[in-house]
């Protein structure tokens, strides 16, 4: 059996009807789809917090004017 691994953020928006390509087989890919998608850094493997932000704002510089990101008063827009 092959198990997937859903985006709860993506299940609270759209509810249980989500499609094939919110469901990921590895941890890699629901990491890399919370940050390309909710604009969330994940801390990986030998980083810190600040390693993180770094590395997700390099890949994705997009977040800075993320009006979402200000509201929520997320680090990297300060």
């Amino acid at each position: 059996m092959n198990k997937k691994i859903a985006c709860k953020y993506c299940v609270f928006e759209k509810g249980l009807n989500i499609t094939t390509s919110h469901l990921f087989k590895t941890q890699e890919e629901l990491n890399d789809h919370l940050e390309s998608v909710h604009h969330m850094p994940i801390i990986r493997e030998g980083e810190t917090e600040d390693d993180a932000i770094e590395r997700f704002l390099k890949k994705y510089p997009v977040a800075k004017d993320c009006p979402i990101c200000k509201a929520a008063g997320a680090k990297w827009v300060e």
